[in-house]
């Protein structure tokens, strides 16, 4: 299917003047409050292959049907309860469709579940929800939705290099495709902020989740070298990067994709999406401001009051129900 020409009909990301930078764009999409997606679901633990679990929380809206169901997959040290995953799962909702919450192994409603760590590479366990999920519902349409670290995951998944069962539809937002770029420019300048933020939250959960003491404060390649390449397989940090990132084959995507990344993101480097050749099942936007999966517009985007990212994804899912 070619999806690289269709027009979303995005209304452009106008940042409050002179507040410009990536990482205002960044931090104001985080902690601006969230309204918190309160329906009620069904909780999973859905078994993997080697016998780790990752946790799912099911919406089904009100009349039991849906032609569309929706997995959204958090990123880094994230969880159900990030900001995105609330106000995607309430868009979604709204429109009829059912909402999984997809909580990585070890995290959310899976902490304490799991002996070895999600990861940028992890294509094989959204392919075990996607799986799962065309099971529980045979008759509808998979849409898997990856935001930041998850976009990676899917995108090893829809490239057919993770995994076999594959969405109808792909959505990744801010994705790191060259994840040994991405772990140098968390170490530069102001990125320094985020880099601390992560270590510290996966110091906390490896504690928990695992029992590995790691050091008081590194950076997020510390706990990449030490502890997620290996305990998934890996020779060390590097090893990792090259095996899990996804730029060199983007060409070999295989379902209707639609991307979105901003110029502005203070640790992605826009170039490495700006210089690859897309399939024409993708459809790519390129905003000039957004920072990392931030988009906070100075204008009011009715009904999504300064939300852009919430306008450019109920674009693209109009588009999909219309396809």
């Amino acid at each position: 299917m070619v999806i690289s020409k269709i027009d979303l009909k995005l209304t452009e990301l106008r940042p409050y003047w002179p507040v410009l930078t990536g990482h205002t764009q960044t931090l104001l999409g985080h902690f601006v409050p969230t309204p918190v997606f309160k329906e009620l679901g069904e909780t999973i633990h859905l078994e993997l292959p080697d016998g780790d679990f990752c946790g799912l929380q099911i919406f089904v809206p009100p009349n039991g049907k849906s032609e569309k169901v929706l997995s959204l997959y958090h990123g880094l040290a994230g969880n159900h309860q990030s900001d995105y995953m609330q106000r995607s799962a309430r868009l979604a909702y709204d429109r009829g469709w059912t909402v999984v919450w997809v909580d990585h192994r070890g995290a959310g409603i899976a902490e304490g579940m799991a002996r070895h760590p999600y990861h940028s590479g992890r294509g094989e366990d959204a392919s075990e929800v996607i799986g799962f999920l065309r099971k529980k519902f045979p008759q509808a349409q998979q849409i898997a939705a990856g935001f930041s670290m998850s976009g990676s995951i899917l995108l090893n998944l829809v490239t057919g290099r993770r995994g076999v069962h594959k969405p109808d539809y792909t959505i990744c937002v801010n994705a790191p495709i060259n994840l040994k770029k991405a772990s140098e420019l968390l170490t530069n300048g102001l990125s320094k902020i985020y880099d601390i933020r992560f270590y510290r939250r996966l110091k906390k959960d490896i504690q928990k989740n695992y029992g590995q003491k790691i050091p008081f404060l590194k950076q997020t390649q510390y706990v990449d070298d030490h502890f997620t390449s290996v305990r998934s397989g890996y020779l060390n940090k590097d090893d990792y990067y090259e095996k899990c990132s996804t730029y060199k084959y983007v060409q070999n995507i295989s379902v209707p994709t639609f991307i979105l990344t901003a110029k502005d993101d203070p640790f992605i480097a826009f170039e490495d999406y700006r210089d690859l050749q897309w399939p024409d099942c993708v459809h790519l936007t390129y905003s000039n401001y957004g920072g990392h999966v931030g988009y906070y517009a100075k204008d009011r985007l009715d009904p999504f009051n300064h939300r852009w990212l919430d306008h450019y994804l109920d674009r693209v899912f109009s588009t999909i129900s219309s396809l």
